[in-house]
């Protein structure tokens, strides 16, 4: 069985976030080179700059320096500079990146060299105190564990998809939607919201199996 990694840190300290994006300027409604299609589904700034501070302010109005942030991907575009210069301006100094389609400039090599993060996965698990839970970049219909009620919380898709299961985008297009404003989601939110929902069992695994 997979272990799940014990985090040190309370339920009441842990937020999780995906696809910031920093730097992206296609993804900004200001600089977009995108047909009009895609571009409807840009955010709404007036330059870069502006689009990044809203993204470094969202997370530091909410997640303190002793908290835990989890990332699930895609992290930011601009070259290896913007790695540094998004993670030097949150405030938190306890970030878990989950790797994005989007994070190839992230590495073994580099994460040695700047000690940006405290952990760099392709998938987590995780427990908090009494609360297990996965973290991935991607949407999965079934992953370990969801059988017995152990959320997945994922990026990649902004918003657009609503994966089956107990499982939640936990990107910040999608906290927008619900929340207007581009922020992390609490642990503690994204774990209720998750389970009222029912379980996907399309397998021979169910609640009596293990």
């Amino acid at each position: 069985m997979i272990p799940f990694t014990k985090l040190p840190f309370k339920i009441n300290q842990v937020y999780l976030t995906s696809d910031t994006h920093y730097g992206h300027k296609n993804i900004c409604s200001a600089t977009t080179s995108w047909e009009a299609e895609n571009a409807a589904n840009c955010r709404i700034f007036s330059s870069i700059p502006e689009m990044n501070d809203a993204i470094v302010n969202g997370i530091n109005a909410v997640v303190r320096k002793t908290d835990l942030l989890i990332h699930c991907g895609d992290w930011s575009f601009g070259g290896k500079e913007n790695i540094s210069i998004f993670r030097e301006r949150i405030v938190c100094d306890n970030v878990i990146l989950i790797q994005g389609n989007h994070d190839h400039h992230v590495s073994p090599e580099f994460l040695e060299f700047t000690h940006d993060f405290l952990a760099f996965h392709q998938i987590g698990f995780f427990q908090v105190e009494s609360l297990k839970f996965v973290c991935a970049h991607y949407p999965m219909a079934i992953w370990h564990q969801s059988h017995h009620d152990v959320p997945l919380f994922y990026g990649h898709v902004h918003g657009s998809y609503e994966n089956v299961g107990k499982s939640l985008d936990v990107g910040i297009d999608n906290i927008y939607k619900l929340k207007q404003r581009y922020t992390p989601i609490s642990l503690q939110e994204a774990y209720s919201i998750c389970q009222k929902k029912p379980a996907f069992l399309e397998s021979h695994h169910n609640e009596f199996t293990s």
